[in-house]
This record gives C-alpha cells, sequence and structure tokens, in this order.
C-alpha cells in the first residue's frame, strides 16, 4: 500500500506541447476507504465501460455452441480461445432480432445490429439510434469523449450489386440517428491523437524529430512531450501508483512502436498464388474485387490488435465509456490466408455449402475472431481498478448479425457478453434463452446497467433477470 497524498483529480492530465495523455485511475484519485476495505464507507459509484467487438459474416454453427447449458465446463471449438476467460463471460443462445427476418443477407443484419431496427433503405433509415450511441448521447458529457468507433476498412460508397443496399449499412453499426451512421476510425494513428492529442493533430515523426530521450526516430514519443509534467507528478505518488503510471506509460509507448511499423510499407511481397487471382481481376476491371490490404494479410491482424489495445487505453483512462469495433465490414472480401490452414477469403468461406474443406477454414476464421476478443478480455482483467479490475467494471458485447453465413440465417445469433457490469452481472456461464427471445432485450439490460432506464428499446419486450442470477 502506498502512502497516502493528497487526492488528486480523476481528471488529471499530463501536458506538454500540444498532448494532453489522460491517466487511468490511481489510489491519490480515490478516497483511502475505498482500498481499505471499510464496511462503514459506501464505495463511491464505479465508472462502468460498455465495448462492441463487431464480426461480420456469422459463425460454423456446429462449431460454435457450448455442450450444455449452465456452467461452462466445456467451451465448443469456435469458443475455444476463451478457456481461461470462461469465468468471464456469459455465451447468449437463442437471441435473434426480427427485424432483419427475410431481409437482404449481409447489410441490413450489419445496420441494425445495435439499432434493434429495420433497414430501409428506400428512406435511409436504420431503423433507430443504436444502443452505443444512445448511452453516448445520455453519459457521455461524463467523459472527455462520448464515444470512439473503430472500424478496419472504409465503407465503399454507393450501392452493391448484388444485394441493391447502399454499402453504407454494411460499414457501420454505430448510428448517432436513424439515417446518420457515426463516423468511424480506420487508420490506427488518427485513433490514437483522439485520445491524447490536446485539439492539435498529433505530426508524424520525421528523420527531424529528436526525442528527448536522446534515441532515434523510432524511440520519438509523445511521451518526451509530457516528460516533465510526468516526471513532477511520478514525486507526487506512493509507490504502488508509481508502478501502475509506469506500466500505462509503458503501454502507450509499446502502441506507438507499433504504429510505427504498421504504417510502414511492406517490402516483401505475398506469395504468387495468393496474388493472381487479384492481378488478373484488376487488369480484366474488376477492381471493384481488388482489395490493396489483401495482398499484405498480415498487416490487417496487427491493426486489429492495435485498435483492441486502443480500446483498452481509452476504457482505461476513461477518456469514454463507450467504444465499438468492427473488425470487418459485412460481406467485406478480406483475404483470410494469414490464419494458419486457411487459404480463401472469409466471405466466401462463410457460403460453405456444407462443403467439409470450407467448413473448417470457416471455422478457424472464427476462431482466430475469438482469439482477438480474447485478447482485448486478458488486457482488460489485468488492468486493476481499486477492489476490481476494468474487466469487471466493463460489459464487453461480442457478436455477428447473422448465424450461419451459409444461409444467412438470423435465428440464436452468436452472441457473448463479458464482464460483470460492476457485479451486477454473474458470468461463467452459458444462458439458453427462450427461442426468438429479442436481441434487445440483452440491449435494454446493458442500458440499466449504465445508469439509463428507458421504457423500451429498439424491439425489446422484457427484460433477462438471468444475467444476474444462476
Amino acid at each position: 500500500m502506498s502512502s497516502r497524498l493528497p487526492i488528486l483529480s480523476r481528471r488529471t492530465v499530463l501536458k506538454g506541447m500540444g498532448v494532453a495523455i489522460a491517466l487511468p485511475l490511481l489510489e491519490a484519485m480515490v478516497p483511502s476507504a475505498l482500498f481499505a476495505g471499510d464496511p462503514r464507507v459506501t464505495p463511491q459509484k464505479k465508472a462502468i465501460r460498455f465495448g462492441v467487438v463487431y464480426m461480420p459474416n456469422g459463425i460454423s454453427p456446429k462449431h460454435w455452441d457450448p455442450p450444455t447449458p449452465g456452467s461452462l465446463t466445456t467451451l465448443s471449438p469456435i469458443l475455444a480461445p476463451l478457456a481461461a476467460l470462461r469465468g468471464e463471460i456469459l455465451v447468449l443462445s437463442q437471441l435473434w432480432h426480427k427485424g432483419t427476418v427475410h431481409k437482404e443477407g449481409h447489410f441490413t443484419k450489419e445496420g441494425s445490429f445495435l439499432t434493434g431496427g429495420t433497414v430501409d433503405p428506400a428512406r435511409t433509415n436504420c431503423g433507430g439510434i443504436s444502443v452505443d450511441q444512445l448511452a453516448a448521447k445520455l453519459i457521455g458529457h461524463a467523459t472527455r469523449l462520448p464515444s470512439i468507433e473503430l472500424g478496419t476498412m472504409d465503407t465503399e460508397k454507393g450501392i452493391d450489386k448484388a444485394s441493391g443496399i447502399p454499402h453504407i449499412y454494411g460499414g457501420h453499426i454505430a448510428w448517432s440517428s436513424p439515417s446518420t451512421p457515426a463516423p468511424k476510425e480506420i487508420d490506427p494513428r488518427q485513433a490514437f491523437d483522439r485520445l491524447f492529442s490536446a485539439g492539435v493533430r498529433l505530426p508524424t515523426p520525421t528523420t527531424a524529430t529528436v526525442p528527448a530521450s536522446g534515441g532515434g526516430v523510432e524511440d520519438a514519443s509523445i511521451l518526451d512531450a509530457a516528460l516533465q509534467d510526468a516526471t513532477a507528478l511520478r514525486l507526487r505518488l506512493g509507490v504502488v501508483d508509481q508502478r501502475k503510471l509506469d506500466e500505462y506509460l509503458s503501454s502507450v509507448r509499446d502502441i506507438e512502436r507499433r504504429m510505427k511499423r504498421d504504417s510502414r510499407p511492406a517490402t516483401a511481397p505475398a506469395p504468387l498464388d495468393q496474388n493472381a487471382g487479384k492481378v488478373r481481376a484488376t487488369l480484366a476491371g474488376d477492381v471493384a474485387k481488388f482489395n490493396p490490404l489483401d495482398v499484405q494479410p498480415a498487416n490487417y491482424a496487427e491493426r486489429v490488435r492495435l485498435m483492441l489495445d486502443i480500446m483498452v487505453l481509452a476504457f482505461w483512462t476513461d477518456s469514454t465509456r463507450i467504444a465499438t469495433f468492427m473488425v470487418g465490414n459485412g460481406s467485406n472480401s478480406r483475404n483470410f490466408s494469414f490464419v494458419d490452414g486457411v487459404t480463401g477469403r472469409h466471405h466466401d468461406l462463410s457460403h460453405h455449402e456444407n462443403n467439409k474443406d470450407k467448413t473448417e477454414q470457416y471455422k478457424r476464421c472464427n476462431i482466430w475472431f475469438v482469439q482477438q476478443f480474447a485478447y482485448l478480455l486478458g488486457k482488460m482483467q489485468a488492468i486493476r481498478e481499486g477492489d476490481a479490475t476494468l474487466l469487471d467494471n466493463s460489459m464487453l458485447l461480442f457478436g455477428s448479425g447473422i448465424r450461419d453465413g451459409n444461409t444467412h440465417d438470423v435465428h440464436d445469433l452468436p452472441v457473448v457478453l463479458a464482464g460483470r457490469g460492476g457485479r451486477t452481472i454473474q458470468p461463467g456461464r452459458h444462458i439458453v434463452f427462450k427461442k426468438d427471445t429479442a436481441l434487445c432485450n440483452l440491449h435494454g439490460e446493458i442500458l440499466s446497467r449504465l445508469g439509463i432506464v428507458v421504457d423500451r428499446f429498439g424491439d425489446s419486450d422484457g427484460s433477462l433477470p438471468e444475467l444476474a442470477k444462476a
């Protein structure tokens, strides 16, 4: 236990040269009694975070469901990466969104996943405000950023030729109004700048950059700009807080280094057999199917991890309590050959037609998405916030707007809820609800745990008391 020093404001930041580095929760920012565990003292209200990690193109149904309801003693093949975190998750079965029944295969599902409405492209309407954006409007004033929206791909313009639906619905899950998607950041550097710049776009380091640490360009950091402020703050902290501060600043620095590597053009070309089809398609004028990111698919995997780390920083520093991350757009043609045992595009593999080889590759893609979610949860579980963890004080929704990509089925959606919502959720279970229970009932439960009371959200028709009890 560190010695108690004058309490710091929860909004204390490190400043210098156009940066404002928000800090994580430190012992010096909360009353001593919270840490002492004095039963006579009521702890202060916790900041509860809500995050969404969206997986496109559904799942391989045979490999998703845990074998039995109740305690998560055994996980399915797709959910196996969550084994070490099984006590922190709820696998929720039989949820659906009836407003997407008999609608276009993909885009109508992405567009309404968090709204609970029905996409009506003729009226440029996704059916309502999304649950994350409603929360941002009502509680976003408590943080510097009401919400952050992250992604990995731009949203294509125009109408999808196959479905006749505007691409905009497949590229956004966050909607600030029925006709207005919330812009998402797809460049980790820009997302990082939103967290740490004091209203100034941080310059990308150049050969003229000389960091205070005396290192080279590769070591240039926003931390150098706030070094004096950080040193002064450290002298005011106890031993435990000093260690927390050091861990946090090291995390920031690690993300910076990785962003610089991510921004460099790759020098080694992908194997010819992976690119030949793309080159032929381009020469034939089929430019819409050529995605430059496919040529270097490993960059995508690292970019996903960077975005997840930025989400952790945003929650850790209480810069925002609401975040969404589309790991991929609906029906996108991302090549997943960076995953062991996969040789094709994720969307193509989702249309497996019960072909054994395609189904196996589709399953491996699903496992990769779950691995990314497990990475996020592991990071958040390792961060202490008083007598709990960042994960304890969060609700993380992982899922897809369709079940089987082959049939575009919307019954029994793949949904996982992680975290304890400030100890209002009892995880570690597989809950099987009544068939065709509204997904929006879950959205309503999330809102209530954020302190938001609504009579109804989307097509909700009840509550889910099972979340809080076995």
